[in-house]
């Protein structure tokens, strides 16, 4: 199956990324074929923080 890529800026990856519920799980898939999930994105003082996670990686690895 072939899977349809699709190059943006991160800036327009945001904008996508405000029309989807907030408790909606969005994965992206690098080019090696490795699957993250975008846990949160915030405003930084010099750009946008994307906290990501490898797919399946749930919890939060804090405190170990």
């Amino acid at each position: 199956m072939t899977t349809a890529t699709k190059q943006i800026t991160v800036q327009e990856l945001i904008q996508e990324l405000q029309d989807f519920p907030s408790d909606a799980q969005i994965s992206l898939t690098d080019g090696y074929g490795e699957t993250f999930t975008i846990l949160s994105f915030q405003a930084g003082s010099d750009g946008v923080n994307i906290v990501i996670s490898e797919d399946g990686d749930d919890d939060n690895d804090e405190g170990e």
